[in-house]
């Protein structure tokens, strides 16, 4: 059963919590993680389940990912672009870019599923039973 939640966050708390790799729930660090790649199903803090019930919370998160390496590239590629105007190097772009595409996805990983967790919590608001620690990570 996990722990009880008083005071639930306000929205930007959830993004920021998503963001920076924290339990959405309880603002924990270690949240789901035991590592860069390994995960659990509960929080190590609160005990809350990052899925809710959704069988399908994987593609959310991979969405997440997808969206967060994209729009890393894409900045990066408008940065170079106005630093470098108008001799672009186009090489050193491509090679950039190529890297931040290899790399990204697995940067991004953890993030994307505390990520995902926050705007799920912002869109399903939980429930009373939620709350109170009853309920979630159950498919």
């Amino acid at each position: 059963m996990a722990a009880p939640i008083e005071d639930f966050p306000s929205r930007p708390r959830l993004l920021l919590r998503g963001l920076t790799r924290r339990c959405a729930w309880c603002g924990d660090g270690r949240a789901y993680f035991l590592g860069w790649f390994k995960r659990q199903d509960h929080c190590q803090n609160c005990g809350h389940g990052y899925r809710r019930g959704d069988a399908a919370f994987e593609l959310g998160a991979t969405t997440a990912n997808i969206i967060l390496t994209f729009g890393t590239i894409l900045v990066t590629i408008l940065v170079l672009v106005v630093v470098t105007a108008p001799d672009v190097p186009v090489l050193t772009l491509t090679v950039v870019v190529a890297g931040l595409g290899l790399v990204g996805p697995a940067l991004f990983y953890p993030v994307s599923f505390t990520l995902w967790q926050a705007i799920d919590l912002w869109m399903r608001r939980p429930t009373a039973s939620e709350l109170a620690g009853e309920g979630d990570a159950t498919l």
